[in-house]
């Protein structure tokens, strides 16, 4: 999945941050049962180490109960999908080359149908988002740790429930969380602000964007 060299730095810090949450799994459980505490923040906040990412992300999202408690829904969605023609697909073939073209994974036929059959598949399971400019985005970079109907729960959970308003035709969500991040940056970072706005006139001309994108389209993907 995940195309990218490892220096042994990055190795180095990658087994530190398994160490700790190795020890976290033996005190405190593991899976859904996992008791959450401070200590869990924390090192969420440090890091979830790679090869914990998918694990942690499915419990913490819901979508592994999700997943679990409807083992056949995606494919039913795939299959669907299969056979459907109208606008929204069109707006996501549009996007598709466009998500991640760098990537060594989305430059081959296989990454871009993967892709295609997440979103393709989530705007008929759920009509009434369907598909939002940045699912792509997000749908491409799970897509380089999870498989293909983790990557498509995963998403159902993001949209629906942790960030609900974001993915619609008018974003109000992100809209909103852009609103709170100009008034605190003009109240803890004023020249920043000030230059921001006179350059840009208005901050969320690039901001609305990083929210809407989970920062991914600004960050490195390892983060």
């Amino acid at each position: 999945r995940t195309h990218k060299h490892t220096t042994p730095n990055l190795q180095t810090r990658e087994k530190a941050k398994e160490h700790k949450w190795n020890l976290y799994f033996s005190e405190n459980g593991r899976g859904a049962s996992m008791f959450r505490t401070r200590e869990l923040v924390d090192l969420a906040q440090i890091g979830i180490p790679e090869s914990y990412r998918v694990e942690i992300w499915m419990v913490y999202s819901g979508a592994g109960d999700r997943m679990a408690s409807q083992p056949h829904l995606y494919q039913e969605q795939v299959r669907k999908s299969s056979t459907l023609k109208c606008l929204t697909f069109e707006e996501i073939e549009r996007d598709l080359h466009r998500s991640l073209p760098e990537h060594p994974a989305y430059q081959s036929k296989e990454g871009i149908d993967t892709l295609r059959r997440v979103l393709r598949s989530y705007a008929v399971y759920n009509p009434i988002i369907g598909y939002c400019q940045a699912m792509n985005i997000i749908a491409s970079v799970l897509l380089l740790h999870a498989d293909e109907e983790s990557t498509f729960w995963l998403m159902a959970s993001l949209c629906e429930q942790l960030l609900p308003e974001y993915y619609n035709t008018r974003v109000v969500g992100a809209q909103i969380d852009q609103m709170v991040f100009e008034s605190l940056t003009q109240e803890h970072l004023p020249e920043l602000y000030e230059l921001l706005k006179t350059k840009l006139q208005i901050l969320s001309m690039i901001s609305l964007g990083w929210f809407l994108t989970l920062f991914l389209s600004i960050l490195d993907h390892g983060v």
